[in-house]
C-alpha cells in the first residue's frame, strides 16, 4: 500500500504542480528567426503567456560576453536597442506598430548550484502572440 500512495503522490505532482518538472526546453517554432542564438546557449525552460514567450538558456560563458555578444547582433539583426533602465538588461525593439511590433528583453538569471550561466529572452507581443 504505501508503495501505491507514494505512486498517486508522484502523480498528482506531477499533474498539478506545472513548474521545472514540466518546463519545456525547446525554442518555439519561429525563435531564431526572429532573434540571434548566442552561440553556445542551450534552451531549459520556455514560457508562454498570451503576449509573451520567455526563453532561458544556459551558456558557459559569463553574462558579459553574452550581453556584449547581444547588443552587436541585435542591431546587425534590425532591432533598436533601447535605452538601459537597470543594470544588466539589454532591451530592444522591432517592427512596426500594434501587431508588427515586438519588444525582447535579455537578462541574467541567477545559476542553479552546480550549472553554468544562465540568462533569460523575453519576447513580448504588444498586439499579441500569433
Amino acid at each position: 500500500m504505501p508503495a501505491r500512495s507514494f505512486i498517486t503522490i508522484l502523480l498528482l505532482t506531477i499533474f498539478c504542480c506545472p513548474g521545472p518538472l514540466l518546463a519545456k526546453s525547446e525554442l518555439p517554432n519561429d525563435f531564431a528567426e526572429q532573434v540571434p542564438l548566442y552561440p553556445s546557449a542551450q534552451p531549459v525552460d520556455t514560457r508562454y503567456t498570451r503576449d509573451s514567450v520567455t526563453v532561458t538558456f544556459s551558456s558557459d560563458d559569463s553574462y558579459a560576453q553574452v550581453s556584449g555578444f547581444y547588443v552587436k547582433a541585435l542591431e546587425e539583426a534590425g532591432w533598436r536597442i533601447l535605452p538601459v533602465t537597470a543594470v544588466g538588461v539589454i532591451e530592444a525593439e522591432k517592427g512596426g506598430a500594434g501587431k508588427n511590433n515586438i519588444e525582447l528583453s535579455i537578462k541574467e538569471v541567477a545559476p542553479e548550484a552546480g550549472h553554468p550561466s544562465r540568462f533569460s529572452i523575453d519576447l513580448y507581443y504588444p498586439g499579441g502572440r500569433e
